[in-house]
């Protein structure tokens, strides 16, 4: 197993023997993103996501070099979603204990994992060995794989058996779509980044924002727009009403350290002063 975690310096995506190999090593760091809940001037919430160093001589990988290879297989599916379940709990622990919080963790879960039988089983497990409480999670599903009536099945029972919030993540591309809705209790919808970059200087993306906004109230859904890297954008989105917003101008994925620094000290300029500050908030070295 060994040779597996060296690989080549440079390469564009992992292999599935290298992921295996390093999830075997624990080669996985866990990285934080603050969504922010606009007009509070808080973050109560945030994303996960994990980089990888296979050896010391090598470059870290970003998802873009190990998701797609995750998602075209439900075995490495179901390898990778127990060990990021399991982390991302544990962080999430022990940062409500060290800042006397309770933050969310919102983290993604792909169609073949939540497909699997005991998927269920597997979180009330995991969450029972590292103390993860329920009222402090939130699932994102993501747009990257089908779900099948057992996953569907899973993410009901998750809501109604067990408190946890259910969000449905980049609304209206890939499997993301509105058929869900109708099917799954999500309490939020997470607009992807192409729906908030032009917001700013095209009328036909502000009114469709707007149009989903109100969709999405009279279904009692809260909306996160997602990618918000701009002052302007993020005004925009606190007028058009959106109650959450994520973005590189807010805070980029950053170690898990470092979201405590930021959620303990760190808060945004009100929504009125962004326009004329032009400043983005805080800049965080990218992963």
């Amino acid at each position: 197993m060994k040779s597996s975690l060296k690989g080549d310096y440079v390469m564009a995506q992992l292999s599935k023997e290298q992921i295996f190999g390093a999830l075997d090593h624990d080669l996985f760091e866990i990285y934080g993103q603050p969504k922010w809940t606009l007009g509070e001037n808080t973050c109560d919430t945030y994303s996960v996501y994990a980089d990888v160093l296979l050896c010391p001589e090598c470059e870290r990988s970003t998802p873009d070099d190990y998701l797609p290879v995750i998602e075209s297989d439900p075995e490495l599916t179901v390898a990778f979603g127990t060990w990021f379940l399991s982390r991302a709990f544990r962080e999430n622990v022990k940062m409500n204990q060290e800042l006397g919080r309770d933050l969310t963790l919102s983290i993604s879960v792909l169609g073949f994992q939540a497909d699997h039988p005991e998927f269920v089983d597997r979180v009330i497990e995991l969450a029972a060995l590292t103390g993860m409480s329920f009222n402090n999670l939130q699932f994102e599903l993501s747009e990257k794989q089908p779900i099948g009536p057992t996953g569907i099945e899973n993410l009901i029972r998750l809501h109604n058996e067990l408190g946890i919030r259910l969000a449905l993540d980049n609304f209206g591309r890939g499997f993301s779509n509105i058929i869900l809705l109708r099917r799954i209790p999500f309490k939020i919808v997470q607009l992807s980044k192409e729906f908030i970059s032009n917001i700013d200087n095209m009328e036909n993306e502000f009114r469709i924002a707007v149009a989903i906004q109100q969709f999405a109230q009279v279904l009692d859904l809260t909306v996160c727009a997602k990618g918000v890297e701009t002052p302007e954008q993020l005004e925009l989105a606190h007028e058009i009403g959106f109650k959450m917003a994520q973005g590189f101008l807010i805070g980029r994925p950053m170690p898990m350290n470092e979201l405590k620094s930021f959620i303990k000290t760190y808060r945004l300029p009100k929504v009125e002063s962004l326009t004329a500050s032009k400043q983005a908030p805080v800049s965080f070295k990218m992963i």
